[in-house]
């Protein structure tokens, strides 16, 4: 056997065979990678050249099946031999149906998924929904491959929105386009933890203010446009997104901006302008941190603690022109707890002004139901703060120090249903601590979502 597997020998040709859907020229480029071999190749590194484009082909994530078998070469050449594989498609189409209550708010959506529609591994997927609170919404999008290792992805996307704002939102409602195109780590095509950049032209229209509305949305309110350049860094080792007893979670956002309303964009006047961008248009930079830890404790209970953090810098414009979705909301069942959606930081009347600098933390408890310990629903303990503000031309880490030392903070008690990867809670909390005129959830508050604080 030892002989056998050092006999010298080369690899003629490497046929797959029942990959009709799939692009000759792809599978060329996915397994050629892979066919550099020594000088004096032996029966050995054709074996170790065959996992690994078996390993391949598994990674495209085209086929549920495959094997393969080592047979003399086609051409008669007993020096060499060829390499067959067999492969069994997956299927191209997928579809699901889903629907959500909570937090007055109910969804009812539509997933659907075609996969190789060009025979490069791409994946056209669609994403609608319809809703309450969030009227109709869809994402659209195109991801191919861009490294043979398929481990990092391009996209376009398409995205629209309509939304009802509430009553921190002036009572009103928003539209919004946008067109994406990005670099993303994915697996399947699905993204995973690491590096993504994305450029975005987007549009949006706030509109059907209310009459007591403040004056800052009103600044915001009809079309507007913005283009940005972003990129995202996550690394998540926790080892359970729910109930983490070890690991960790750490993404980073920056996004670079010029926005404005649609009118605005027009060259400065020849007089000259100090604002060079044109009048009523800005530029930010935004970066937003989050982080999470989770420790096991005795007797099944799980301790996690959650922290996030973001600044809205103006690079050029005036920042009476920046617009309401671009600032910062904080509060709700998501976010700090026993306050309202987006009821924290400064108010003109019910109205959110926003904010340009936000931080939150949450402390949190979980465990099992007494005697139930195979129950999805576990029992949860919570302590949550945070702040909400704007700098205002301020000396900025005078503004850190007022976020830092005012908090507002809550406590409460609730429980924690796994759907996974959804997380539903049914809380009990009370506000502690609250800055005039925030807006306070006391008693039950429902939240269903991925991440909460």
């Amino acid at each position: 056997m030892v002989e056998l597997v050092d006999a010298p020998v080369g690899l003629a040709a490497v046929r797959v065979l029942g990959a009709d859907a799939t692009s000759r020229a792809f599978l060329d480029w996915l397994i050629s990678p892979h066919l550099a071999l020594p000088p004096h190749a032996t029966f050995r590194d054709v074996l170790d050249t065959s996992a690994a484009i078996s390993r391949a082909l598994a990674a495209s994530g085209l086929f549920r099946a495959q094997s393969v078998r080592i047979q003399p070469a086609e051409d008669g050449d007993d020096a060499h031999v060829d390499l067959v594989y067999n492969v069994r498609e997956r299927g191209r189409f997928f579809i699901k149906t889903a629907t959500e209550l909570g937090e007055g708010e109910g969804t009812a959506s539509l997933e659907g998924r075609l996969t190789n529609l060009f025979g490069h591994a791409d994946v056209l997927s669609l994403n609608a929904s319809l809703g309450t609170k969030t009227k109709r919404a869809f994402d659209a999008s195109l991801s191919l491959p861009v490294t043979p290792a398929m481990s990092s992805h391009a996209f376009l996307s398409l995205l629209g929105t309509e939304r009802e704002l509430g009553a921190q939102g002036g009572g009103g409602r928003e539209e919004r386009m946008a067109l994406k195109a990005g670099l993303r780590k994915s697996v399947l095509g699905v993204p995973i933890p690491g590096n993504e950049i994305v450029a975005e032209l987007a549009w949006r229209c706030i509109g059907s203010l209310s009459d007591d509305a403040g004056t800052s949305i009103r600044q915001s309110a009809g079309p507007a446009a913005k283009a940005s350049l972003s990129h995202s860094f996550t690394r998540d080792t926790l080892d359970d997104a729910i109930m983490p007893t070890s690991g960790s979670l750490l993404r980073v956002i920056n996004e670079l901006s010029l926005a404005g309303k649609l009118d605005a964009f027009v060259p400065p006047s020849p007089s000259g302008s100090q604002n060079l961008l044109g009048q009523g248009n800005n530029a930010f930079w935004k970066t937003e941190a989050h982080a999470r830890k989770g420790w096991s404790l005795t007797n099944g209970l799980t301790l996690s603690l959650t922290g996030r953090a973001g600044l809205l810098h103006l690079l050029a414009g005036d920042p009476s022109t920046l617009h309401y979705s671009d600032k910062f909301q904080l509060g709700g069942p998501l976010s700090v707890r026993a306050f309202g959606p987006g009821g924290m930081g400064g108010r003109e009347g019910s109205t959110s002004v926003g904010g340009d600098l936000y931080y939150s933390l949450g402390l949190s408890i979980l465990g099992n139901i007494p005697r139930r310990p195979d129950w999805p629903t576990k029992f949860h303990a919570w302590i949550n703060m945070g702040r909400l503000q704007g700098i205002d031309g301020s000396p900025f880490f005078r503004s850190i120090h007022t976020a830092v030392t005012q908090p507002s903070i809550s406590v409460g008690l609730g429980l924690v249903y796994r759907f996974d990867p959804i997380r539903v809670e049914v809380n009990f909390g009370v506000p502690l601590v609250a800055a005039r005129g925030e807006v306070l959830k006391r008693g039950p508050q429902v939240g269903i979502g991925l991440e909460f604080l």
